[in-house]
């Protein structure tokens, strides 16, 4: 089984933001197939 998962920040009338993950569901485990590094960055402003 093939699906995504697409977790969102919305703040109306700024910005959006969405991360989508791709997961192949196998007999051993589910399989992320997005390359996206995970790390968390936090930017001053």
């Amino acid at each position: 089984m093939v699906f995504s998962i697409e977790p969102g920040i919305y703040i109306p009338g700024r910005f959006g933001i969405r991360l989508e993950e791709i997961v192949i569901l196998r007999e051993v485990g589910p399989e992320i197939l997005s390359t996206v590094p995970r790390d968390l960055h936090i930017a001053s402003i």
